[in-house]
């Protein structure tokens, strides 16, 4: 199941989602939201806007989705000739109960937030995601489940009872899953690791390492779960991803302790058999050697920062 595979990764990458406001702009509005550190989405719930991103102009419709993945500056119009006042402003006058774009004509009312990654995972999905995403709504007829969870966090961002914030941030959380799952279904790539989960003995091959990571892999041990031969395994492995699949299994076994320096009070030798490294030594070399830092200084600047 290719899902089971973006899951354990989106897990490492502690995403969070964070809803700012539902709420109805008329005519004539813009907003100018400048680059940031969170992956900015929106969502048209009703009527029609104007993205404009890259130096080009995009028609939005209701039901589209949008999401900037590396948090790139973009404005939101009613028309492409309307000035737009910055995104910091709508959201304080939001926050502050105070009108903003509250009279005029068309109405189109807007779902805004962002998606939040730890900003020290590195993992191929990271630097895979394409700039801007854009799922398009009833054109492009999306699958129930689809717009089953856009309709529950428009339903509950639209209420104001206890808990709804909480609600609806974890909302947004599966609203990102299920772009991925629709931004799989229609463009299905072929390389890197959105295509590796696509691709059915790479996947298998994938899943024995993020399962199988703590004990001793061999090329050949995974071959034989992949279904593949050593070599055949080998050359299309680092054909999908570009890595080869030792470089992978190192890079996850880092990650995996990373996770543990950040959420455990296990020794670093402990953590170094967790992660399948028989020497503590080997194990500090290769994490300084990933990250820049021993994983004893990592633990300190975590622990510092919290």
């Amino acid at each position: 199941m290719p899902m089971d595979t973006l899951s354990d990764v989106l897990n490492l990458m502690r995403l969070r989602g964070c809803v700012y406001f539902l709420r109805d702009f008329a005519t004539p509005w813009g907003m100018d939201m400048p680059d940031g550190p969170y992956a900015q989405f929106h969502m048209i719930t009703c009527g029609r806007c104007w993205l404009h991103f890259d130096d080009e102009y995009l028609e939005l419709a209701s039901g589209d989705v949008i999401v900037f993945p590396r948090g790139e500056g973009h404005r939101l119009l009613d028309n492409p000739t309307t000035a737009p006042v910055s995104g910091k402003k709508v959201l304080e006058a939001h926050r502050q109960k105070q009108p903003i774009f509250t009279e005029g004509g068309e109405r189109t009312r807007l779902l805004c937030g962002h998606f939040e990654f730890d900003q020290a995972f590195r993992h191929p999905l990271v630097d895979e995601l394409p700039r801007l995403i854009h799922i398009r709504g009833l054109s492009d007829q999306q699958p129930d489940w689809f717009d089953s969870v856009t309709h529950m966090l428009t339903s509950e961002a639209a209420t104001n009872q206890p808990g709804t914030s909480t609600i609806v941030n974890r909302l947004a959380e599966v609203l990102f899953i299920q772009i991925m799952r629709a931004y799989l279904l229609r463009h299905r790539p072929a390389h890197g690791f959105l295509g590796a989960i696509q691709d059915r003995q790479i996947n298998r091959a994938l899943m024995a390492i993020h399962t199988g990571f703590e004990n001793v892999l061999t090329l050949a041990d995974i071959g034989r779960e992949a279904g593949m031969s050593r070599s055949n395994l080998a050359l299309r492995f680092k054909e999908v991803l570009g890595e080869t699949l030792m470089d992978y299994l190192m890079r996850w076994r880092m990650l995996k302790a990373q996770e543990l320096l950040k959420t455990s009070d296990y020794s670093l030798s402990d953590i170094a058999e967790r992660v399948g490294y028989k020497s503590e030594s080997a194990f500090s070399h290769t994490f300084k050697k990933q990250f820049g830092q021993t994983p004893g200084n990592f633990r300190r600047v975590v622990t510092a920062g919290t």
